[in-house]
């Protein structure tokens, strides 16, 4: 990582860090693009998931709020609050990044949930600024997907889970994430090794599944099936997860 990203970062950290000074009620910030990328994240107490595992999930969580707000609302969703017995989770998207903010329910509630609603939108509003003046995030790495396989019939990230972080397909949702998942994870049983991608030939056609990290697939399917071609997509697919590292 060069010295102007590892410097991106810092500023990023310390945006959290006085968010979460001001704001006793927090507990944890978390902040990734929208394909589940993670920028930063900063939590007052050690949790069960890692950072990239937070990142994706919460990803897929604003992938499916606002996939179910605009078919039952026609809205975009503003934002997205989980209350659990001790905590409650506030997801806002905000140009192209997903920010998840974890509260201490009782003072949280003492405050106004209101009010942290919309003090979380105003720092995601901030720090979506602040990233899109800073060359850090130059790329995203499905649009760079559907640039270099502009032929590509269908191009989802999943979770290794099966929760989907962005489709575009002809399949519904859900059905694709699950059916990749499983693809990909029982390639990785029966091999007994981790499995870098995997290719589905037909007739016709070819679907390459790849991994992204440890959290994260990349399903492509292509109205191609030679050889040749669909290795060019491949180094093409490994080039562009490695510049989004």
């Amino acid at each position: 990582m060069g010295s102007k990203s590892k410097e991106f970062l810092g500023e990023i950290d310390d945006l959290i860090l006085k968010e979460m000074d001001e704001n006793s009620a927090i507990l944890g910030i978390s902040i990734g693009t929208e394909t589940g990328q993670i920028i930063s994240t900063n939590f007052k107490k050690d949790i069960k998931l890692s950072a990239n595992e937070v990142v994706a999930a919460s990803s897929s969580l604003m992938f499916l709020s606002s996939n179910i707000s605009k078919q039952l609302l026609n809205q975009k969703v503003k934002y997205h609050t989980t209350v659990a017995k001790n905590e409650i989770l506030i997801n806002v998207l905000a140009n192209n990044i997903n920010v998840s903010v974890f509260l201490d329910r009782e003072l949280a509630e003492l405050e106004g949930i209101g009010l942290y609603q919309k003090k979380i939108t105003d720092f995601a509003i901030k720090v979506s600024a602040f990233i899109e003046t800073s060359e850090y995030i130059k790329k995203d790495i499905f649009v760079e997907i559907k640039r270099a396989i502009p032929t590509a019939i269908s191009i989802a990230i999943i979770t290794r889970s099966g929760l989907p972080v962005k489709i575009q397909s002809v399949m519904p949702d859900p059905m694709i994430s699950a059916i990749t998942s499983a693809l990909f994870n029982l390639t990785d049983v029966l091999l007994k090794k981790t499995v870098v991608y995997s290719i589905l030939t037909s007739e016709d056609g070819s679907i390459i599944v790849h991994q992204i990290d440890d959290n994260r697939i990349l399903c492509v399917a292509i109205p191609d099936r030679r050889e040749d071609q669909i290795g060019k997509y491949i180094a093409r697919i490994k080039e562009i997860i490695k510049e989004n590292k």
